[in-house]
């Protein structure tokens, strides 16, 4: 059962990398996407980041890794509420996903297999 855990968080990280580097490459215009599908990537990586970012929490017992992932909650709560009242992107958002894609690369790289 753990090996399987461990294959589900490699996945959820690898998916996790994708879109933010597609959201990436949409904003500067290197690939289009239309607005639908925009849309349905910053939902995802959201749902992703939420997702891996309390099951890290929950489950993972290091101070360090649960202090980033609730810097990630945290910002991506706080930045989804400033971007519904302001309605534009601000500096949580960028934090949130700056962490974490820094924290999915620590993960695929330097967690054991």
């Amino acid at each position: 059962m753990n090996k399987f855990l461990i294959l589900i968080n490699k996945i959820i990280s690898i998916l996790l990398i994708f879109f933010i580097v597609f959201i990436i490459l949409n904003e500067y215009y290197i690939i289009e996407f239309s607005n639908t599908l925009k849309y349905v990537l910053y939902f995802l990586t959201l749902i992703l980041i939420l997702i891996s970012s309390t099951k890290e929490i929950i489950v993972n017992k290091s101070g360090l890794s649960k202090f980033i992932n609730c810097i990630i909650l945290f910002s991506s709560i706080v930045g989804g509420v400033f971007s519904i009242v302001a309605n534009q992107i601000n500096i949580f958002i960028y934090i949130c996903i700056l962490f974490s894609l820094i924290y999915g690369f620590i993960e695929l790289v330097y967690k054991k297999a």
